[in-house]
């Protein structure tokens, strides 16, 4: 069995991956819950950067094309695996923004289903623009200011 994973990451600049302490997520949301809740800063156990999609090697920052790319991170697995119990119900992982792959076959053939699906990250297309109608409101206000 690998001792480590290759995790995948869909964000632009990557993430921290922590894993807080047994307990200790539970035990916060007890406290608000009584409406006590511990304004200490939220410490953690052990911590990983993670790379995001603009260090993906076909990564251009000329084109700013982030679509279908992925950050790749070598990660012990016994972190991976913690990490994803204490953030099951995270948006990252339901909606599989950064997910893992035991080998790189198998990571480069999940990047690649991901090819289109868009993260919400993605910079602007300004002909998407224009076919919405806002270049025509922008030229409506143009002919507004110089009238």
């Amino acid at each position: 069995m690998a001792d480590t994973v290759t995790v995948l990451c869909r964000m632009p600049h990557g993430l921290r991956l922590r894993i807080s302490p047994e307990g200790d997520a539970e035990r916060r949301a007890a406290l608000s819950a009584d409406k006590r809740p511990d304004l200490s800063p939220v410490s953690f156990v052990r911590e990983i950067e993670i790379n995001g999609a603009n260090r993906a090697p076909n990564f251009h920052p000329k084109d700013n094309a982030l679509l279908g790319r992925v950050g790749r991170t070598s990660v012990p697995k016994d972190f991976w695996d913690a990490w994803v119990k204490q953030n099951a119900e995270s948006d990252l992982v339901k909606n599989q923004c950064v997910f893992a792959e035991l080998n790189d076959s198998r990571a480069n053939a999940r990047a690649a289903e991901f090819a289109d699906v868009k993260t919400g990250f993605e910079p602007l297309d300004p002909e998407e623009l224009k076919r919405k109608g806002l270049a025509a409101a922008e030229e409506a206000a143009r002919a507004r200011a110089y009238a």
